[in-house]
């Protein structure tokens, strides 16, 4: 597989590098590089494209939204209601993914440690990489889907209420 078009883990850091940012795949870097979005291509088959992608097929799409070396300990589903926010913390030990499915949504974000805030808007077919000492909170603009995953299994101890919204 062409190492330019997927996600490589960094043992020694236990981070995840994002592909330079080239063709139809977008990205943003918030936060100092601690926050990472892109959001990913479309493609009708026949593909023979590497990496992380959409594929509307005939039978409905199929998103791969993960593919790297480091295994996923915890996967949770998200419904996202319009006019609700979710979130309002941040971990100490815990880095996270989310994929947007369907929806729309405001991710407000804050470094706990420098105070460095930004936000961004998620869509159907984002995601976004949040790093550790991130307070994040997802202000919900339209109904929709999402899947929360993490390589560290979920600790209730680990989530420190930050309100953002």
């Amino acid at each position: 597989m062409d190492e330019s078009a997927r996600l490589r883990r960094k043992t020694a850091e236990s981070e995840v590098d994002w592909p330079e940012l080239s063709g139809s795949m977008e990205g943003q870097v918030l936060i100092s590089g601690k926050v990472k979005k892109r959001s990913l291509p479309t493609f009708q088959p026949p593909t023979q494209v590497e990496g992380l992608k959409r594929l509307l097929l005939p039978q409905g799409e199929l998103a791969q939204f993960y593919d790297a070396d480091e295994a996923i300990r915890y996967i949770a589903f998200i419904e996202l209601k319009a006019g609700t926010v979710r979130g309002n913390h941040f971990h100490k030990t815990k880095r996270e993914w989310v994929y947007l499915i369907s929806g729309e949504v405001h991710l407000k974000l804050q470094d706990v440690e420098t105070n460095a805030s930004d936000s961004t808007t998620l869509v159907g077919g984002d995601l976004v990489l949040i790093e550790v000492g991130v307070a994040h909170a997802l202000e919900v603009v339209n109904s929709g889907q999402a899947i929360e995953f993490s390589s560290v299994r979920f600790d209730p101890a680990d989530v420190y209420r930050f309100p953002l919204s």
